[in-house]
């Protein structure tokens, strides 16, 4: 397993390590005249964003659960992660860019036993152990939880 792998997973907090597989297109500004009531961009929102990290992490290791030895099934899996949490991949790295990763750590200190949980069903799946070195598939992982450059 590729050492950046167990690095991230181990700390329980590689949901908010991601990295988009390509930069995000910030969203255009509201009209002025717009409603103020809207949330606030994830990157702002850590208590929610810290609540998606988890789903992530679980939704990363139930597609290894499904996917089991199918390298090809778990690529297509992350890869339809990817479009559903690419808001929480591009925030994790501005929040990460921008040196504010203890505010999130503190964010995900709530979701300590999730995560550790999630974590720890990825790193011993039989998924990562068969397709650790199936370049598609480590595209697909590290695009979803690894750190940043």
């Amino acid at each position: 397993m590729p050492r950046s792998w167990t690095l991230v997973l181990a700390l329980g907090i590689g949901a908010a390590c991601g990295k988009p597989a390509k930069p995000a297109t910030p969203a255009p500004a509201p009209p002025p005249d717009a409603a103020t009531a809207e949330a606030p961009p994830l990157d702002r929102d850590l208590a929610q964003l810290a609540e998606r990290a988890v789903k992530l992490y679980e939704a990363v290791a139930e597609a290894f659960r499904a996917a089991g030895t199918d390298c090809g099934q778990a690529t297509a899996k992350l890869t339809g992660l990817s479009g559903v949490y690419r808001d929480v991949v591009a925030a994790n790295a501005k929040i990460l860019h921008e040196g504010r990763a203890r505010e999130l750590k503190q964010a995900l200190a709530r979701y300590g036993d999730q995560l550790d949980a999630a974590a720890k069903a990825i790193v011993d799946s039989p998924t990562l152990a068969s397709c650790a070195e199936d370049p598609a598939f480590t595209r697909a992982f590290d695009d979803l939880v690894a750190a940043p450059p």
